[in-house]
């Protein structure tokens, strides 16, 4: 799909399929509105005075004028108070208008969708691919029937203000490099798990650094990972036949070769049935998203690539399994991590904890500016925090309040939790230094406290995205986020 902005006064001029044009709620329209009124002979205003076109926010009304100087349908869709016109409603806006153009299968367009606000433009910008992206995914790698290609092809903005011309387009480019971004996320977070195991996601990490000079990539495989004592990991993905691979990533893009780099840690369980504390059978299929937080990894260092950021980012896909077998870890286990803390195995289904920390452990080599880990770690982040919001929790308030920002700027939501001292009692272990699991009370939180244990040396946050990262029923599927709060946090840095 082709997007572009242009400089233009008159939008009935504009050679298109279809015109679209945004309705105040209000009493006051824009000069766009006026100018489809005075083509229509007034037309527009009558249906807006009876109420058939509504500046109902979402609200959407086609015509098809079919008169001497107006060849092109018109769609137009309510947008609320002008003057209220931000990034949510703009997003409800275009969500509303994407699908109307998809239903009536409208193949180009011209909108006036910064008629109203100039001020959100450049977001706006940034978020029309991605919205439209998300709308017209589809994931039918496995169906022997393939799904239409959408119909719509071209998407033209207008603007009054020529000035920001240059500035709406760059930012149009980059929301479609995180909306590629956010795509890819979604296809190797719906892979199969017969497909997409350790080795898979090692593979796709070689792709994009053979795509990109400027990423670096190595593969650390059993062996490598049982020289370097990561025992949390190895045990987890022991029962497995499928063998446990960490990829890492690492981007070059400051000038300075040796200026601090972001670290981004993904969880990386291509399919969790919990091991020997085996999960119930119903819902498990969604177990293969637990590899969410490293194919989030993978998409936001595939947009840092396109989007040449000039600071060193790396990032890790911490790759295994989780089964039961005779090999495979048990409760009452004692682990001795890469840190030399040693871990009382509780509960073989909290094995997410005992992959990161180990790999929050390797980090610590690259004296990393901040580390984030991102992972489907918890069932009681979605109690806390629905489908709504990503969980964010760390031992740095101002990385904390970043990541938060960002989320907002990106409208990729997340919430701060605390990790109070207090929830540190409850992973004490009484014959190794910690527990794995701290029980059902505040069970996000003691996750996090449990890594925190692994942190001490940077500043770090963690994202739980367990409540986030994938849809399911009918809208079973990949969300892609939180890659767009991560890949805008990196661009504010």
């Amino acid at each position: 799909m082709e997007f572009q902005i242009k400089n233009s006064t008159i939008i009935t001029k504009q050679k298109t399929e279809c015109l679209v044009i945004s309705i105040d709620s209000g009493k006051s329209q824009s000069d766009f509105v006026k100018g489809i009124d005075k083509s229509t002979n007034g037309l527009v205003s009558e249906l807006i005075k009876s109420g058939d076109i509504s500046g109902e926010l979402g609200q959407t009304t086609l015509l098809y004028p079919n008169s001497n100087s107006l060849k092109q349908k018109i769609l137009f869709v309510g947008c609320g108070k002008a003057k209220a016109f931000d990034l949510t409603q703009a997003k409800k806006a275009i969500q509303a208008v994407i699908k109307e153009l998809l239903a009536k299968k409208i193949k180009n367009i011209a909108w006036d969708l910064f008629a109203f606000n100039e001020v959100n433009s450049l977001e706006i910008a940034k978020q029309l691919p991605q919205i439209v992206s998300d709308i017209t995914y589809r994931f039918d790698e496995f169906k022997t029937t393939k799904t239409p290609v959408p119909s719509l092809t071209n998407v033209t903005l207008l603007t009054h203000d020529k000035k920001a011309l240059s500035a709406l387009n760059d930012n149009l480019l980059q929301g479609q490099i995180i909306a590629n971004a956010i795509a890819t996320t979604k296809t190797i977070a719906n892979m199969p798990s017969n497909v997409c195991n350790a080795k898979y996601l090692a593979e796709q990490g070689k792709q994009l650094g053979k795509l990109h000079s400027s990423l670096k990539v190595t593969c650390l495989g059993e062996n490598e990972l049982a020289k370097l004592k990561m025992n949390a990991y190895l045990a987890v993905g022991r029962g497995s036949q499928n063998e446990s691979i960490m990829t890492v990533m690492e981007y070059q893009g400051a000038k300075d070769k040796k200026a601090q780099p972001y670290v981004l840690v993904g969880k990386g369980l291509t399919f969790d049935s919990g091991g020997i504390s085996i999960k119930p059978s119903a819902g498990m299929d969604e177990m293969k998203y637990d590899m969410c937080g490293a194919a989030t990894v993978y998409g936001v260092m595939q947009a840092v690539a396109e989007l040449k950021l000039p600071i060193n980012v790396i990032g890790i896909m911490a790759g295994c399994e989780n089964m039961p077998d005779g090999n495979s870890y048990r409760p009452g286990d004692i682990l001795t991590t890469m840190s030399g803390t040693t871990v009382e195995v509780i509960n073989t289904d909290a094995e997410g904890r005992l992959v990161l920390c180990d790999a929050l452990t390797y980090v610590e080599r690259y004296n990393p500016k901040t580390v984030i880990d991102i992972a489907t770690l918890t069932g009681a982040c979605i109690v806390a925090l629905g489908h709504h919001y990503t969980g964010v929790m760390g031992n740095n308030d101002k990385l904390i309040a970043q990541l938060v920002a960002s989320s907002n700027k990106a409208g990729d939501k997340a919430w701060a939790l605390p990790i109070d001292s207090e929830f540190q009692e409850q992973i004490k272990s009484t014959c190794a230094d910690i527990v794995n699991a701290g029980g059902r009370d505040g069970g996000t939180i003691t996750a996090a406290c449990f890594l925190s244990r692994f942190t001490e040396k940077y500043q770090w946050a963690h994202l739980d995205i367990a409540g986030t990262a994938w849809k399911s029923g009918g809208q079973k599927g990949a969300t892609g986020r939180p890659v767009a709060m991560l890949i805008q946090y990196l661009q504010d840095q």
